[in-house]
């Protein structure tokens, strides 16, 4: 990516697990709601689509 002049980020959730945002994950091993990493990623991809879009992401939820 950083070849192709690609603008990336990664972001890891500590503590989270597959299924992180889902409130109802089944009972499986390695597959846990946690409300902190839902919290975060869904703020994270506000800030996103507003930069690719132009928007004020603090207006998504007003």
């Amino acid at each position: 990516m950083n070849q192709a002049g690609v603008d990336w980020q990664l972001i890891i959730y500590g503590g989270a697990m597959h299924g992180f945002t889902h409130k109802h994950s089944p009972a499986l091993p390695g597959v846990a709601y946690h409300a902190p990493s839902d919290t975060r990623s869904a703020t994270a991809i506000q800030h996103f689509l507003a930069e690719l879009f132009g928007s004020n992401p603090d207006s998504v939820n007003s």
